[in-house]
Order: C-alpha cells, then sequence, then structure tokens
C-alpha cells in the first residue's frame, strides 16, 4: 500500500546513520519460531535496549530525561540506570549538525514535561513514555490535554502498543523511517508495564508477529487470530491495555451470546486517521488515477458490521478514524459515562446490533442483567 511520506522537508540523508540504523533493525528482528515469553511494553524495550547495548553494533546512549526511576522488580529488564548508556545510534540535527540519541526514556506526566523533553530532542527520534506506570488520578497517568496535543502534532506519530511484540515492530518501522528513509520529525510510545506475568492472557503475544502483521501494525492496525469462523457480526478495536479488554468482551459476545466477533488491535488510532485524510485529498486531486485506499479501509471496508473502537485514552482519540468506517461506529474512552469494561463493551455491542435489526432488543436487556449492570 502506498504511504504518503509522514513528516514534510526531511533532512539530507547520512550514509552513515543509515548503516546505523540497519545493524539496529537487523538486532531488534524477531527470530523465526522461536516462542518469547509475554511481556509487557516497558519489559519488552528494556529487553531491546540491552540487546542494542551487548551486540556492539552501535556506539552511543539511550537518553534518559529528567525523571524519577522507580524501584525495579527482580528481572526488570528496564533497568534505566543500568541501560542509560545502552542504545547505540546517533544522528546529526538538521539544524545545529549537532549529535543527538535516538531514544529517549522518560515518564513525563504533564503536557509541560513532555514538551520539555521535545525541546531536549529536537522534536527528533523516538519518545518512549512510561508515565502509565506510576500512581495518578488521571486515566493512563497523563492529563487529557497531552494526547490531544499529540493527535494535533503533525510531525509526531503517536502509538499505544499494547504488547512487547508491537514495541519490537513500531521501533523497526521508526528506525527505517527517521534514520533510512530520513524522514523529520519523532515517534511517540506510551508504555506500560501490564501483561507480562506467566498467566499472562493469550493477546500477550507469545509468538512474534508475522511480517504482514508487523508491517500493519506500524501502520497503525492489524487483526488478532481470533479463533472461530472469519465472517463476523461486529469487529473490536482496542489500543494498549484496553487491547486486553476488548478480548475478554469478544469471549463473552461468543461465549454467551454465540456472537462472532474479530478483534483488531489499533496501536496508532491517529496515524489510520491521518493517512485516511491523505488518501482521501489524493484521491479528489487525481479523480483520474487508481484510487488510494487507506490502511483503515483496507482493514474493515469488507464489511457493514459495526465497529467498537476503545482507547484508554478520551473518546475523541478513538473517534478519529470514525468517518472511515463503514457501518455503525461507536467510539469508547476513558471520558465516556459508562465504565471500559468487558462486559459494558459487551452490552454496547449488543445494543449496536439490535440498532442495526441483527438480534432482538430484548437481548441488551438480558445482558443487563446477566452481568449486573443495572
Amino acid at each position: 500500500m502506498h504511504m504518503p511520506p509522514l513528516f514534510p522537508h526531511p533532512p539530507l540523508p547520512g550514509g552513515e546513520t543509515g548503516r546505523v540504523a540497519h545493524a539496529c533493525m537487523a538486532a531488534l528482528a524477531p527470530v523465526s519460531g522461536l516462542p518469547l515469553p509475554p511481556a509487557s511494553p516497558r519489559r519488552a524495550l528494556g529487553s531491546m535496549a540491552g540487546s542494542l547495548k551487548q551486540g556492539g553494533a552501535v556506539v552511543a546512549r539511550v537518553r534518559h530525561v529528567g525523571t524519577e526511576t522507580p524501584p525495579v522488580s527482580d528481572g526488570d529488564a528496564w533497568d534505566v540506570g543500568a541501560s542509560a548508556g545502552a542504545w547505540a545510534l546517533r544522528y546529526r540535527h538538521a539544524a545545529k549538525q549537532a549529535e543527538k540519541p535516538l531514544l529517549y526514556l522518560c515518564s513525563p506526566a504533564s503536557l509541560g514535561a513532555l514538551r520539555a523533553v521535545l525541546v531536549e530532542s529536537g522534536e527528533r527520534g523516538i519518545v518512549c513514555n512510561d508515565a502509565e506506570t506510576q500512581a495518578s488520578h488521571w486515566p493512563k497517568s497523563v492529563p487529557p490535554e497531552l494526547p490531544a496535543w499529540l493527535a494535533a502534532q503533525h510531525n509526531c506519530i503517536p502509538f499505544d502498543p499494547a504488547t512487547g511484540e508491537e514495541v519490537r515492530a513500531i521501533l523497526r518501522s521508526a528506525l527505517e523511517t527517521l534514520y533510512v528513509e530520513q524522514q523529520s520529525g519523532y515517534y511517540y510510545l506510551a508504555i506500560h508495564d501490564e501483561g507480562a506475568d506467566e498467566d499472562a492472557d493469550e493477546y500477550a503475544m507469545a509468538a512474534p508477529l508475522s511480517a504482514a502483521d508487523a508491517a500493519a501494525a506500524s501502520l497503525g492496525m492489524y487483526r488478532l487470530p481470533w479463533p472461530g469462523p472469519a465472517a463476523c457480526r461486529v469487529r473490536l478495536c482496542g489500543a494498549g491495555k484496553t487491547l486486553a479488554v476488548v478480548a475478554d468482551a469478544a469471549r463473552l459476545l461468543k461465549e454467551d451470546w454465540d456472537i462472532a466477533t474479530q478483534v483488531w488491535s489499533c496501536p496508532s488510532y491517529t496515524r489510520l486517521a491521518r493517512d485516511a485524510q491523505a488518501a482521501e485529498q489524493w484521491n479528489l486531486r487525481h479523480p483520474r488515477a487508481v484510487p488510494r485506499l487507506a490502511h483503515v479501509r483496507h482493514c474493515l471496508d469488507d464489511s457493514a458490521a459495526p465497529v467498537i473502537a476503545v482507547t484508554g485514552y478520551g473518546q475523541h482519540i478513538a473517534g478519529q478514524i470514525g468517518g472511515y468506517v463503514r457501518g455503525r461506529f461507536i467510539a469508547v474512552g476513558a471520558d465516556t459515562r459508562m465504565e471500559t469494561s468487558a462486559p459494558w463493551l459487551a452490552v454496547t455491542a449488543l445494543k449496536a446490533l439490535a440498532d442495526d435489526g441483527a438480534l432482538p432488543l430484548q437481548f441488551v436487556n438480558y445482558a443487563l442483567r446477566r452481568y449486573a449492570l443495572l
């Protein structure tokens, strides 16, 4: 699929930077056929930084910016104190020709603190924020204006990965985009630390993503291998920690109501929406050319079944893709009135199907009583 440049005005190419980026990408490549222990994004990222440190392919450091590091548990690979000299890629800043690290490990819990990190980085590189691991009264431990601000920054591609393997796919894509293709701008990853237990859900991904799924994840969404027939009656989309909740809702729909469901991981609703906007604009300007198909349409246009998109941020983050979805669309976020839980999502799916005339409305009442939601 054709993708337009992410950011305008790319910096001049640098041969050495490209060679080092290729070395890092090779070091981060998954080992085919080997099962992986379930890993949270935070633990996986720490492990990847450690592997680059030991690989000897790079020569610089990770930049850990101005935040206190909480005590780490035994076996936690995100030991920032030990890994602060780990990452090996530098690049030359286009304006100052000054060397900067590629990766910033930080915990800014406010928009002001994040903007300070971006000043430090020159708005260049890969910014990984693990503020979500800290206690806070805010959903995902950051105020609502932070994700809204990121979604409005066109030199930034924000991601909310659900698993360690999604982090791997996004990092490799970022390396290629920023340091091989030499596009300007930065990637932002919200990093959480759930899903690393031995009895973790199957959606913690105990195997590497396929090449196709890894590429699709870096574009914003990919389908999970949900058991059962390919035909479905509803599509559930989740990002970050909400993906596990979405998977639980899909199980309830199947086990309790015999509703076939597709489950999609959407690490970046923002990238999906921007790609769809760019495709629409290109098609308008080139009416005689073969139309470009946005990634979200490529994934979801094969059916008019309802789509429920869930995010741990505000509802508007998931709502960005609503105008590009065929059929009924519902966005659910931390600011919606109902609780973001598997039973509520199952009820929401049943209501969407009832509104489409696909099942009797009394199913919704039955579900509300069954899950004690009244």
